[in-house]
């Protein structure tokens, strides 16, 4: 028994051991690419997008605009679509260790990554802006963690908070 347990630990050493090199040559981002592959970042269509089973994403819609049904009604802001987009941006500027990725101008989407603070874990958030009658605006969101299974709830905090920062 014990010579088996000395196995283990010795695999389990040798291991950590390469994952350690790995991270030190490098770094932390491109280790977690070589061992779960690369990111999914193809463009998100809100009107046919599909969630998956995992339960680590987070879509809030306006009511009857993405075809996935989502966890949040999207909130309507009393300001015209660019001023909640400037508001967006400035709210983001505070966020910590976000990296601007593809945008779409004239469809007013945008996707950013955000990575945790130790491993560097990355999950993508998109974000449409939708303009509404008598200067209203409300906007699409889809966050989402590009490893794993679960997030511990990452994605509905994070776009919670942001909403709340926002309004």
């Amino acid at each position: 028994m014990f010579r088996g347990f000395k196995l283990i630990a010795t695999v389990a050493a040798g291991i950590i051991v390469v994952i350690g090199l790995l991270v030190f040559v490098a770094g932390r981002e491109k280790t977690l690419e070589i061992i779960f592959g690369p990111m999914n970042l193809a463009p998100i269509d809100f009107t046919s997008l599909k969630l998956t089973s995992k339960p680590n994403q987070f879509l809030v819609c306006p009511a009857d605009y993405c075809a996935a049904q989502s966890h949040l009604l999207s909130p309507v802001f009393n300001m015209r679509v660019e001023d909640l987009k400037q508001r967006w941006r400035a709210m983001l500027a505070k966020q910590p260790r976000i990296e601007i990725g593809a945008a779409d101008e004239g469809a007013m989407q945008y996707d950013y990554i955000q990575r945790s603070d130790v491993v560097r874990f990355p999950d993508s958030i998109t974000v449409r802006f939708i303009p509404l009658k008598d200067g209203q605006a409300t906007l699409a969101i889809y966050s989402r963690s590009h490893y794993g299974h679960g997030d511990l709830g990452v994605n509905e905090a994070r776009i919670r908070a942001w909403l709340a920062a926002l309004g």
